[in-house]
């Protein structure tokens, strides 16, 4: 066999093989439920082509867009820790809720930003469902008692493990001038996904 067809097969081996990888990198994340001003919304998350997750914990939210840095054309996906929606039996420190602000019609796919909020007041024990409320108790402050300290805020691990934040004075920075601090800290996660966000009736898992 002459050296051309072998090098041929060569090429031809390594293009099946990059596709066969490309294939097994590549998950189907399944539709999950989220609330909409209170309501349940069925977010379905779209593939974009860079075979990445955007994970919380022990979940996927769907395959990661290429620029995960805020944009205002895209839309939002709140993680709200704590919560009750999406629970985890091994991992209680991610349960969370997820709100979406808005949903989408007639199938249209739409590009999301993720953001992580965080529950700072102990006081502040309602569920949140919606984006009113969560960017009204954000607006929100409150004035910590003398012994606040990490271990009051309910997410005090994830805050570490997303925000780097693992003493009071890392929380500095969120003080206001009278150095009273949010009911609820909303940040950019620096993730963004592909998906639709209809309104369904439908009975999704939550459990983990």
């Amino acid at each position: 066999m002459s050296g051309k067809y072998i090098l041929a097969g060569c090429v031809l081996l390594l293009i099946a093989t990059a596709i066969a990888l490309t294939g097994a990198t590549s998950t189907q994340v399944k539709p999950f439920i989220a609330f909409h001003d209170g309501g349940d919304i069925l977010f379905s998350p779209e593939q974009t082509g860079t075979h990445h997750m955007a994970s919380f914990g022990p979940w996927n939210l769907g395959e990661r867009l290429l620029q995960g840095k805020p944009k205002d054309t895209r839309l939002n996906l709140y993680l709200v820790v704590p919560g009750t929606q999406y629970r985890s039996a091994n991992h209680p420190e991610y349960d969370h809720n997820r709100v979406v602000n808005k949903y989408t019609v007639d199938g249209k796919v739409r590009d999301w930003d993720i953001f992580w909020c965080f529950v700072l007041d102990p006081a502040l024990t309602g569920e949140l469902r919606s984006e009113g409320d969560l960017l009204m108790a954000a607006h929100q402050t409150f004035r910590p008692a003398d012994l606040y300290d990490l271990s009051d805020i309910p997410g005090n691990a994830l805050m570490s493990e997303k925000l780097g934040i693992r003493s009071m004075a890392d929380l500095r920075r969120f003080r206001r001038k009278d150095s009273t601090l949010p009911r609820v800290l909303i940040l950019p996660a620096g993730l963004a996904v592909r998906a639709t966000a209809e309104q369904q009736e439908v009975t999704v898992s939550h459990a983990q």
